[in-house]
């Protein structure tokens, strides 16, 4: 039987590893490198998805309120 890894595993690798990878890097705190390997570790969908929450979280979710923006 052939079993392959869910994408949240794939995921979860990829971010520990980037995590490791990143730990050290002068002027981030912990909170950022969790971040920038969040963002690393993504694929451009799930990227895309998260610039849409990040958008809805400011209210900026239609595309009226953000062209008066310019976003």
């Amino acid at each position: 039987m052939f079993v392959t890894q869910s994408k949240s595993k794939v995921m979860d690798k990829r971010f520990e590893r980037i995590l490791s990878l990143i730990k050290n890097v002068p002027g981030l705190d912990e909170h950022e490198r969790i971040l920038f390997a969040r963002s690393l570790a993504a694929t451009p969908t799930q990227r895309w998805q998260i610039h849409n929450n990040v958008l809805r979280s400011l209210v900026l979710s239609s595309p009226s309120v953000r062209k008066r923006f310019a976003i």
